[in-house]
């Protein structure tokens, strides 16, 4: 018996330093790991970018591209080295400073570079990287992200790009970061001759070079976000159009599609000025008329390239009477490209807001009724599994849609609780003003809707923005001296959470009631307690 119990006893010793051993060389290697990070962000942070200089060559027959990135940027503090970002399978074939190659060492997606002097804070360099390769093939962009390589129906490569989620490095050498958005880009498009190349901003020359491709330069003269520098190559037809705002001042407006569907797009894209009408009404002037305004017929669904909107819908409108691509990727540039998030963590600023800005649109044209349909419609997707604000620093994406549904039901909570159209619709018109063409966290978007409506609402963003829990209402009735007696409380885990809820605090008429933590009493003005309701059309929240 005693030999049995030592052998088992020794048993367990020889297990538990094998998983010891395991435990130690997990920590070593997330210590590692985190030092990595580290001195990674370190060089990252070193810098701030201030413009590229792209020239890029597609080429469909093989699906390759090749390309360089001149790259500006100003020192933060005294530096040596600096790490941008480039996907793995892409050849960096050099590192040029005035003609004068700089030392790169490879990092499986980033890449250092060290430069022949110490540059100085605040002090600007600028260098090139040359560099080839196959780009990811996007299955079903634009959520997977990467190239599309498609032909329109005479054969001819049609080209779209979509990286979003995937980032900007995974066809160009940048700073892949959304917080650092370069000022300035200028983009060299070569494509195969007889076809044309559409990136972001205005068109300012095409030329025809001797390998049979045609080069469109394109400058984009205001902040644009990694992820938003975008390519586009087909058969296309060109049409141009103007938009006069309620000020006077005109946009213009370009598209392009594939020939085919030429007239049919004429008719169809006209819902653009009614966007641009609707929007600069309720979020300002739109944020980029130095670059002007395009939608580009693209070979997937859509995407909201700033200035260069990505359209791949088939000209249908929904049941509202319009076309969710137009609208939608065409309310990113308020929401996104004007006011973007630092971290992806922020998304629900992108996708809450655009998606709320549809709601709006069907207010615009077909009223407030109409608009409280559109949204209910949207209400039984919220899932609700997770925080709807994620983990910061790194490239988080959500496998739901709650920062697209989710985010539109905050803002119309917060409307409704609000209950002042005229001070939210100046604050919403104000904070893309304020914002303008920034880069921005939640807290600072909480703050600034807190300070222009006067009203803290930190428990509420709290409430709907970092847990996944919805408040509950919780009440009773009961008859007192021939009185219905309503005792009413909010039961939430955000202890200074107030919601003003819509009741029938007098037969068939809806009146605000504040529900918070503690429970409360009001007598009721009718006698049956069937007619007491509760308006669950504008609040996210659960019933009793």
């Amino acid at each position: 018996m005693v030999k049995m119990f030592l052998f088992a006893f020794f048993a367990l010793m020889v297990k538990l330093q094998f998983y010891y051993k395991i435990f130690l060389i997990t920590c070593l290697l997330s210590l590692k790991w985190a030092l990595v990070q580290a001195k990674s962000n370190a060089l990252k942070d070193s810098y701030d970018v201030l413009s590229y200089q792209i020239e890029l060559k597609v080429i469909p027959s093989s699906q390759e591209i090749i390309g360089s990135n001149q790259i500006k940027i100003r020192a933060l503090k005294a530096l040596k080295k600096i790490e941008l970002d480039l996907f793995e399978n892409y050849q960096i074939s050099s590192v040029l400073y005035k003609n004068e190659r700089l030392k790169m060492q490879r990092n499986k997606r980033s890449f250092i570079i060290e430069f022949l002097q110490k540059v100085g804070k605040n002090d600007s360099i600028e260098f090139t990287v040359h560099y080839s390769g196959k780009p990811p093939v996007a299955k079903n962009a634009p959520w997977d992200g990467g190239f599309v390589w498609s032909k329109d129906e005479n054969g001819k490569p049609w080209v779209g790009l979509a990286c979003e989620g995937l980032g900007a490095s995974c066809w160009l050498p940048c700073k892949d970061q959304w917080e650092d958005e370069p000022n300035m880009v200028r983009f060299v498009l070569k494509v195969p001759r007889g076809l044309v190349g559409v990136c972001n901003g205005r068109l300012q020359a095409k030329r025809s070079y001797p390998d049979g491709y045609d080069g469109f330069e394109w400058l984009v003269k205001s902040p644009i976000n990694h992820y938003n520098i975008t390519v586009n190559v087909g058969d296309y037809k060109h049409w141009e159009d103007h938009y006069v705002s309620a000020n006077g001042k005109i946009l213009d407006l370009n598209y392009y599609v594939l020939e085919k569907n030429f007239s049919e797009a004429k008719t169809h894209f006209q819902q653009t000025k009614r966007m641009l009408k609707a929007f600069e009404f309720y979020f300002g002037m739109y944020p980029f008329y130095k670059d002007g305004y395009k939608l580009v017929e693209t070979p997937y669904w859509g995407m909201e390239h700033q200035s260069c909107v990505a359209y791949g819908h088939d000209f249908t409108n929904n049941k509202f009477g319009f076309d969710f691509i137009i609208i939608h990727e065409s309310g990113h540039e308020w929401f996104a490209n004007n006011i973007t998030a630092k971290d992806k963590a922020d998304m629900w600023i992108h996708e809450g807001f655009t998606t709320y800005s549809e709601a709006l649109y069907v207010e615009y044209y077909f009223g407030r009724f109409r608009a409280n349909q559109y949204v209910k419609e949207q209400k039984n997707k919220i899932e609700n599994k997770l925080p709807l604000i994620g983990p910061r620093g790194v490239n988080y994406n959500r496998k739901d849609n709650d920062n697209y549904y989710k985010g539109t039901w905050i803002l119309h909570t917060l409307r409704n609780c609000l209950d002042n159209d005229t001070l939210w619709f100046s604050t919403l018109k104000e904070m893309n003003e304020h914002f303008r063409h920034q880069t921005v966290t939640s807290k600072q978007i909480e703050e600034f809707i807190s300070a222009r409506t006067k009203t803290n609402w930190k428990p509420f963003f709290d409430q709907y923005l970092r847990t996944n829990e919805i408040p509950k209402i919780e009440y009773y009735i009961v008859k007192k001296d021939g009185l219905n007696e309503l005792h009413y409380r909010l039961k939430s885990s955000v202890k200074k959470l107030k919601l003003p809820v819509k009741v029938t605090l007098a037969k068939d008429k809806y009146d605000f009631l504040v529900f918070e933590k503690k429970w409360k009493v009001i007598d009721l003005p009718y006698s049956d307690p069937e007619l007491f309701k509760i308006d669950e059309n504008y609040l996210i929240m659960n019933g009793n």
